[in-house]
């Protein structure tokens, strides 16, 4: 074998030095190449990223807000506490307001959208924004802690890209243009009344939609329920079926002297009373004996279900319910027109502020001929429905806000029982 030469080493030097130089010369045409491919993808699609991305970018918007009526509470985004909200003003997003049993609030969006906040209600503007370069990008959230609204989403035009969220704590509703009521009631569920629009409604991973004039409700680990009827139920329990849910109805006795009223609990085995839409099987008697040697002194026997609902904007109310009077020992309504042996009674609270009463009696004889104008006749020992579907026109002064119901025997001597009671509102 030759022993390598100087010459030899050179030559190879040379020939390493030479594909060096080659491979640098075809990296930097790749490079060039690709960076030229780059500066065209670049013209070509960056700029609608850019005006996407510019597109989307959006700046909070400030809403008006007054109280109506009562002492309402504003915390801002900054504020440590909560403070009166004053006149009319203007509020940033992430700003919060409440009411009492007696004040309600009225807002203003920036789009032009409506919320009024009823009795006992708590809301917070969590998002209030229009793009800041695309004014047709509106986006309004709000989270409805508690209580009920009615609000009203401004009409806007053809291009405009808006969703209106309303979050509460079994889910979320969405809405467009329209009119909408939405309250959440005591056992945390929501119920959304649709007057004109579409809401769609979340809970978890289920979806379902409400349509103009129907009525949707929202539960915790339950898919929306769409299929309720426009009149909303304002008890629980109308039936008196003494649901396994607990303690709906409270049983009462007021007694001036002598014995007390009995409650009991009735659970029909022979089969239902059917008549009309009315078709429980259970319900309660109220009894009450007085010995003929005593005084006779009112006393009364009932049950009673809190109900705390802001009706305001109802323009419907009705109360049915089932009844029998056994006996009866004091003539029609007694003196003062208000010891009947079956009567229903409504508190409630007036436009005024002012608390109100509101009975209707049941008897089968008045022998003494006392007044019986807030009574209505019915036979004895018989299954009787009372029906009235106007009860809003009835009631004078006009209520805002149920308070509670009772259903209850009075008088000094009575027997007496209701299968059902539906009072309901639209």
């Amino acid at each position: 074998m030759e022993p390598p030469t100087d010459i030899n080493m050179e030559k190879e030097n040379q020939q390493n030095h030479d594909s060096n130089l080659l491979n640098a010369q075809a990296l930097a045409w790749i490079y060039t190449v690709v960076a030229f491919l780059l500066f065209i993808a670049a013209i070509i699609f960056l700029p609608g990223q850019i005006g996407q991305f510019m597109s989307r970018v959006t700046a909070p918007k400030n809403l008006y807000a007054q109280p109506i009526e009562g002492t309402v509470l504003l915390r801002g985004p900054e504020d440590m506490g909560w403070r009166p909200l004053q006149a009319r003003d203007t509020y940033p997003p992430g700003s919060r307001f409440a009411t009492d049993g007696r004040s309600r609030a009225f807002l203003q969006l920036f789009d032009g959208s409506t919320i009024q906040l009823y009795n006992n209600t708590e809301l917070k503007i969590r998002t209030s924004a229009q793009g800041r370069f695309n004014v047709d990008l509106q986006r309004l959230d709000l989270d409805l802690e508690a209580g009920r609204i009615s609000i009203g989403i401004a009409p806007v035009g053809p291009k405009t890209d808006r969703l209106v969220t309303i979050y509460m704590p079994p889910g979320k509703v969405d809405i467009e243009e329209g009119s909408y009521t939405i309250e959440t009631l005591p056992d945390r569920s929501v119920e959304v009344f649709v007057r004109r629009g579409k809401a769609t409604l979340f809970s978890g991973s289920d979806i379902a939609e409400v349509g103009m004039g129907g009525r949707g409700m929202l539960m915790s680990n339950h898919p929306p329920i769409t299929e309720l009827t426009p009149r909303t139920s304002l008890v629980k329990d109308p039936d008196l079926d003494n649901s396994p849910n607990g303690n709906l109805w409270k049983p009462f006795t007021i007694t001036e002297s002598g014995p007390s009223g009995e409650i009991e609990q009735l659970s029909f085995v022979e089969g239902k009373i059917v008549s009309g839409e009315l078709h429980p099987d259970d319900g309660y008697k109220f009894r009450r004996s007085i010995p003929d040697s005593d005084l006779h002194r009112n006393g009364e026997a009932g049950i009673a279900q809190i109900i705390n609902r802001d009706i305001r904007d109802f323009t419907e109310l009705s109360i049915r319910s089932l009844l029998k009077v056994d006996r009866q020992e004091l003539s029609g309504g007694g003196s003062l027109g208000s010891e009947y042996p079956l009567m229903l009674r409504l508190y409630y609270v007036d436009s005024t502020g002012q608390d109100q009463v509101w009975h209707h009696g049941f008897y089968y004889q008045n022998k003494d001929s006392f007044s019986v104008q807030g009574g209505s006749f019915i036979p004895k020992n018989q299954w009787t429905v009372y029906d009235e579907p106007n009860l809003l026109q009835r009631l004078n002064p006009t209520p805002v806000f149920l308070r509670r119901v009772e259903v209850l025997g009075s008088g000094w001597s009575f027997d007496s029982s209701v299968r059902a009671l539906y009072l309901e509102g639209r």
